[in-house]
């Protein structure tokens, strides 16, 4: 009987070592990207924590299944996934981004009348984090959660403007590009220009790509790395967005800066080009 049980003590031990381990892993990979919000290769992942690569592309790709991970095919970057964010609140960074963003929302929708949104990066999209809406009876309304593709959107092209031509044409060739208006631009070469003039001047417009008589303009949010973390943006009725189009940008790109000097930014004049 004793021998019996040495045996069955012995032969379950190294199970849940196993187990144990391969848990501490799992763990330690979340820690990995919990701890600054970076992303990382699965190359990054193998060399930082020192275990095989077959090892971390079962966990990454396992965390990515799961919602905790978001994959960008562009760079082949993994970080946390803004689903995870919102379950769990566990990255002090968004958090932080977003409870500081709330007052610079609040004065540029009070002082121009529009709606202003936080939009930050998932994958392919951009998302709605947070918004204040405008003072008009007419207002461009938005939803926590709302997704766009980065080609019909200023935020999104804030996004393209971190690459090279020959990135995006290879981001874009693979997304293709959905005419959602008559006003979205489809022809990659005009798309590339106007990213062009996106890295030029460190800001972005959109005019009724995304919807209908709505039009507006973003802003670059630097994360404390120098990298595009998010955006403001301020949208509304193309007349009236025309109308005071020079006060919007000097206003929305001062509010950016100022936001990401808050989060930590080593230079919050940096443009998305700068930063890539």
């Amino acid at each position: 009987m004793a021998t019996r049980n040495s045996s069955s003590d012995s032969a379950s031990r190294p199970r849940r070592d196993s187990e144990n381990r391969s848990a501490s892993r799992v763990l330690d990979v979340l820690d990995l990207f919990l701890e600054d919000g970076s992303g990382y290769t699965l190359t990054d992942v193998s060399e930082r924590l020192r275990i095989p690569k077959s090892t971390a592309h079962g966990i990454l790709h396992a965390m990515s299944r799961h919602g905790y991970l978001t994959l960008d095919r562009a760079t082949n970057r993994f970080t946390i996934s803004l689903g995870f964010v919102g379950r769990t609140r566990a990255t002090p960074a968004v958090e932080l981004l977003r409870q500081r963003a709330r007052r610079h929302l609040t004065r540029l929708s009070s002082t121009l009348g529009e709606t202003s949104k936080l939009i930050a990066y998932e994958g392919t999209n951009s998302v709605a984090i947070d918004f204040v809406d405008g003072g008009g009876p007419l207002k461009y309304a938005v939803r926590l959660g709302q997704r766009w593709p980065l080609h019909a959107t200023g935020g999104g092209k804030l996004y393209l403007a971190q690459y090279d031509d020959e990135t995006v044409r290879e981001m874009l060739a693979e997304l293709g590009l959905e005419q959602i208006t008559n006003e979205t631009i489809v022809d990659l070469d005009p798309l590339l220009a106007e990213v062009a003039e996106v890295r030029r001047k460190g800001w972005a417009r959109q005019r009724e790509e995304i919807h209908e008589g709505i039009s507006g303009f973003a802003a670059p949010v630097l994360d404390p790395a120098g990298r595009l973390l998010a955006a403001l943006v301020v949208m509304g009725p193309t007349a009236r967005i025309d109308e005071q189009a020079e006060s919007i940008v000097e206003m929305l790109v001062a509010e950016a800066q100022a936001l990401s000097a808050e989060v930590g930014a080593l230079d919050s004049h940096r443009t998305p080009v700068d930063a890539a």
